[in-house]
C-alpha cells in the first residue's frame, strides 16, 4: 500500500464526511459536571430571592420616616433596633415594615443603641434592596446547550435549583499500543526494548480532550493478536486509536488489516513527523492508526484524535493562544520533504533579553503581551522541555525549502527573508 499524500485538513474533511456519529446524552450530578459539555439549554427551575434581599451589609429603615423629615434627616438618636430599623446584612431578608436598606458605612451607632447618619443621605423607597427574581428568576437561561461547564457555571446551576445536568456522553476512546520491542512503563527495558510511553501520554491526552479512555495491554507485532484487539476494541469503543505498524515494514500490519475490515479514509498525510497515519472507517467507528515514534503520535493525537473527540463531543477544537516569536537557532528541514508538506515541530521559549525567571509560586503574569517577541529555538528532535509549537512550510514562493537561520528561510538555489514567526503555546505565557 502506498503513501497518500493528504493534507491535514482534507484527511479529517474525508474522515467527517463518511462518519455519521449518534451523539448520546446523559444525566451526572451537579458535583460531577465540572468540565462536561451540556446537552441542552439549562434553566433556573427557582426564583431567587423569593420575596426581597438586602443588596449589602447595613439596616433596613421605613423610607417614610425620611421623606416626612424632608427636607433634613429624621432624629435617629433615639431609634430602636426591632422597633424603627433592623439590621439587614447581604442577603437577608427582613421584617416587611421596611422597605429600604441603609449602608453599615453610612451608619455611626452610640451607645443607647440609636444612631447617626452621613448629613445629606437620601434614603428612596427600595434603595439597596433586591426584589424577587433579581438574582435568578425560574425559566431563566443560565447556560446554554454545547457549552463545557466551569466551576462558576456550576455555582449559578446551584443557585438554580439544579442538582442534576444532562451532559454529552463521553466518547470511548480505545487505545491499543503495538509493537514486539514494546514493554510497560515500570519495567526495565532490555537490549532491543524501549518503554511504552506512549500509553501513558495518549491516556491523558484523551482525558484532557473530554473522551473516556480505554486502555488495552501491548499488542505484539502478530496480525492475529492484532486484529483480535482491533475487534475487542470496535465492539466496546466510540473510536479506536491503534499505536504503531502504520508504516511499511514487515511487521506493519494495521493499514492492510483496516482496508480489509472497513474503508481507510487515507493511509499517509502531509506533515511530519507522522507522514504514515493511517485514517479509516470500521461499522462507522474512526479508527486512526498512529505511528509509533512519540512525537509523531503527539503530534498526530493533537490535531487528529482531538478533532474526533471534539466532533463527537459537538464542540469546536481549542484554541491555544499564540505569541510572536524569533528564532535564534538554525535548522534544517527533514532531507527528502515532499512538496506540500508541513514540518511540525516543538520549540522552547524564552522572553527577549534572556531566559524566563522562575515565578514565585501564587505571583501572577506581568502580561501575556509581554511575550510578543519571544526568542524560540528549534528543538524538534528533544523531548526535553518545551511551551510551543511550530509548522514550517516545505515549500515557499514556489520553492523548495531545506532550512532556516534566525534571519531567513534558505531554499534550494536561494535564500529569503524569514517571515515573521508566531507560534502556538502549548505551556501558558506565565511559565515562559
Amino acid at each position: 500500500m502506498e503513501f497518500d499524500t493528504c493534507s491535514r485538513a482534507s484527511a479529517l474533511a474525508k474522515l467527517f464526511e463518511g462518519w455519521n456519529y449518534q451523539r448520546k446524552t446523559e444525566t451526572v450530578p451537579l458535583e460531577a459536571s465540572c468540565g462536561r459539555i451540556t446537552a441542552e439549554d439549562l434553566r433556573s427551575r427557582l426564583t431567587l430571592p423569593l420575596v426581597r434581599s438586602s443588596g449589602g451589609d447595613g439596616i433596613a429603615v421605613r423610607s417614610a420616616d425620611f421623606e416626612a423629615a424632608l427636607p433634613a434627616l429624621p432624629d435617629t438618636s433615639a431609634w430602636r433596633a426591632g422597633l424603627n430599623y433592623v439590621r439587614a446584612d447581604t442577603g437577608d431578608d427582613f421584617d416587611d415594615r421596611f422597605d429600604a436598606v441603609i449602608m453599615i458605612e453610612e451608619v455611626a451607632f452610640n451607645q443607647q443603641g440609636g444612631f447617626s447618619l452621613t448629613p445629606g443621605l437620601k434614603v428612596p423607597r427600595g434603595l439597596n434592596v433586591r426584589g424577587r427574581g433579581d438574582l435568578v428568576a425560574e425559566g431563566e437561561l443560565l447556560i446554554q446547550g454545547g457549552l463545557p461547564l466551569r466551576p462558576c457555571d456550576m455555582g449559578v446551576l446551584a443557585m438554580g435549583g439544579l442538582t442534576e445536568v444532562p451532559v454529552v456522553t463521553k466518547p470511548i476512546a480505545a487505545f491499543i499500543p503495538t509493537g514486539a520491542e514494546l514493554t510497560p512503563p515500570g519495567t526495565i527495558p532490555r537490549r532491543g526494548q524501549t518503554i511504552d510511553s506512549n500509553s501513558v501520554m495518549i491516556r491523558q491526552m484523551l482525558l484532557e480532550m473530554g473522551a473516556e479512555p480505554l486502555s488495552f495491554p501491548i499488542v505484539k507485532d502478530n496480525r492475529g493478536a492484532i486484529q483480535s484487539a482491533l475487534e475487542e476494541a470496535l465492539d466496546k469503543a466510540d473510536l479506536v486509536i491503534l499505536n504503531g505498524g502504520s508504516s511499511k515494514g514487515a511487521e506493519d500490519f494495521v493499514a492492510p488489516l483496516l482496508a480489509e475490515k472497513g474503508q481507510v479514509i487515507c493511509h499517509g498525510v502531509s506533515a511530519v513527523p507522522g507522514r504514515p497515519m493511517c485514517l479509516a472507517l470500521i461499522d462507522n467507528k474512526p479508527v486512526i492508526n498512529l505511528p509509533g515514534p512519540m512525537l509523531a503520535a503527539y503530534f498526530g493525537a493533537d490535531w487528529c484524535v482531538r478533532a474526533v473527540v471534539c466532533r463527537a463531543l459537538g464542540i469546536p477544537v481549542p484554541r491555544r493562544q499564540t505569541v510572536k516569536a524569533a528564532l535564534t537557532n538554525g535548522g534544517e528541514l527533514p532531507r527528502r520533504l515532499p512538496e506540500n508538506f508541513e514540518f511540525l515541530c516543538r520549540v522552547s521559549l524564552s522572553r527577549t533579553g534572556g531566559a524566563g525567571k522562575p515565578r514565585n509560586p501564587g505571583e501572577a503574569c506581568d502580561g501575556c503581551e509581554a511575550c510578543d517577541g519571544c526568542e524560540a529555538y528549534d528543538g524538534c528532535e528533544a523531548y526535553d522541555t518545551y511551551e510551543a509549537s511550530l509548522i514550517l512550510p516545505s515549500r515557499i514562493g514556489g520553492k523548495r525549502a531545506v532550512g532556516f537561520t534566525p534571519a531567513q528561510y534558505i531554499l534550494h538555489g536561494s535564500t529569503i527573508p524569514g517571515p515573521e514567526i508566531e507560534v502556538e503555546l502549548t505551556r501558558g505565557a506565565e511559565y515562559i
